[in-house]
């Protein structure tokens, strides 16, 4: 099995992977403590803080009274950018901090005889933007987008040097796709590819799912297939309706997605946690419980809340990602959904860094990692413990190739036990670990070790190496 990307990069807790499970009981049933188990710990998942109002609203004529939730945000040197569907067309927003939005006039795109708008020059159904980090100037920003007819079903794309003046791509990108809703689409550095996630109709089940494709040319997708559907224990009226899909930023071997879950028979949306370390094989951590069930404000409850596109940085150790909500249901027709300011928008939803999911301690608790080679000279934690908590870590050897609970193979490394690291205290989003003072692992550089934790009234969200 494979250790996944631990020991470089940063290490976030999706999944279990990457913890010994150890072994409880010695052969024959001697009396003992077991080999490196896993105590008194959890993985538990975090509740984002979202906000009372929408920060972006449908305020000017062109966009008629409503904002779709098939909206993308992307940070790029240090503006954070929003593209969002509204009545007129596809508006541009941007902002510093998350929270104040301002809607430059672009002067690209007509509306009722005037360029005096925020409309980008583009108008596609169920739009999203990424950054290609690997194309030409000219093709910086992507975009991928739905297409449908009675008789055609396709996924369209078009490219940017800016993300406000597109060309259309002549050919669709994918055909016969039922991708009726956002797609969302981005360049896997690690693989070279470009991988698009689609909204998929089954026509034998008459259930809605995640589809997946990777391609090493933008231009052209061949055949997607699922990779995320809904669990068996769903009830029979839910369906996963938007994919609202992100790498976890600046992790090793992380994937989130927040879904947009469609309940059929209450005609509500509400918002679910996936994760997964590979982008293909997916869980959902909170099982059939929403991650963001309703949105309050003071004229009552929004009924439908959808995932928007991006996680982005917006303070000091926060993230911020985005719901569209709406007052009214999903199957009300269009002009009703359509009013006054506040009817419809998009809310932030803020978490800490890396702060979806954590090992968790409520008291006492440990745990060691899986053998990996040590590529860093230092580890930095992102760790929240309670008062008169704690974080202690201690480096064992571990020979390559080491199996089962034979313990020869797990050795102390002199100088980094558990009573030579200095507690780490408080709320911290990169604190190093130091033994004796120091945080300097150079001379273990190259070696094959194990990680030991020792937790108490903590929650440790990422390992930084």
């Amino acid at each position: 099995m494979r250790n996944w990307g631990i020991g470089r990069g940063k290490w976030v807790f999706v999944d279990w992977m990457g913890v010994e499970p150890g072994y409880g009981t010695e052969w024959g049933g001697a009396v003992s403590e077991g080999w490196s188990v896993p105590h008194g710990i959890t993985l538990k998942v975090h509740e984002p803080a979202v906000d009372p109002a929408p920060v972006i609203v449908a305020d000017r004529p062109w966009e008629q009274g409503y904002i779709s939730p098939y909206s993308t945000f992307l940070e790029d040197g240090g503006m954070l950018r929003c593209w969002y569907e509204n009545g007129g067309g596809i508006g541009y927003a941007e902002s510093h901090d998350g929270v104040e939005w301002e809607k430059p006039n672009l002067g690209l795109q007509a509306w009722n005889g005037s360029t005096d708008n925020n409309l980008i020059d583009i108008n596609r159904h169920g739009h999203g933007i990424f950054i290609d980090p690997v194309s030409a100037p000219s093709e910086r920003y992507k975009m991928v987008s739905c297409h449908w007819t009675e008789t055609e079903r396709k996924v369209l794309g078009a490219i940017s040097a800016d993300g406000l003046h597109w060309t259309p791509l002549l050919l669709p990108i994918m055909e016969y796709q039922h991708a009726d809703t956002q797609n969302i689409a981005h360049y896997d550095v690690e693989r070279a590819e470009y991988i698009l996630y689609t909204r998929q109709m089954d026509g034998n089940s008459n259930r809605r799912g995640v589809n997946r494709v990777a391609t090493d040319s933008f231009r052209r997708f061949e055949k997607s297939v699922p990779v995320l559907e809904n669990s068996p224990l769903d009830a029979p009226d839910v369906d996963i309706y938007c994919n609202g899909y992100s790498p976890w930023p600046g992790a090793t071997d992380a994937h989130l997605m927040r879904l947009s879950m469609y309940e059929r028979t209450p005609d509500t949306m509400n918002v679910h946690l996936a994760t997964s370390r590979d982008g293909i094989a997916w869980h959902r951590p909170l099982g059939r419980n929403a991650w963001i069930e309703t949105v309050p404000s003071a004229q009552g409850p929004y009924k439908t809340v959808y995932a928007c596109a991006g996680v982005v940085p917006t303070g000091a150790g926060e993230w911020s990602t985005y719901v569209g909500v709406n007052r009214m249901l999903h199957n009300e027709p269009v002009e009703r959904r359509k009013g006054a300011p506040g009817e419809s928008g998009l809310v932030r939803a803020a978490v800490r860094e890396d702060g979806f999911v954590s090992v968790s301690s409520r008291g006492r608790g440990g745990f060691w990692t899986v053998p990996f080679e040590l590529n860093s000279d230092s580890i930095g934690i992102n760790a929240d413990i309670l008062y008169s908590g704690f974080l202690r870590c201690q480096i064992l050897s571990s020979s390559p190739g080491d199996v089962g609970s034979d313990t020869r193979f797990i050795r102390s490394v002199e100088g980094y036990s558990l009573e030579e690291c200095q507690p780490i205290v408080g709320n911290q989003i990169d604190a190093p670990l130091t033994w004796n003072g120091s945080a300097d692992l150079s001379q273990l550089r190259g070696q094959t070790v194990r990680l030991r934790f020792d937790l108490y009234k903590a929650d440790l969200y990422a390992i930084k190496f």
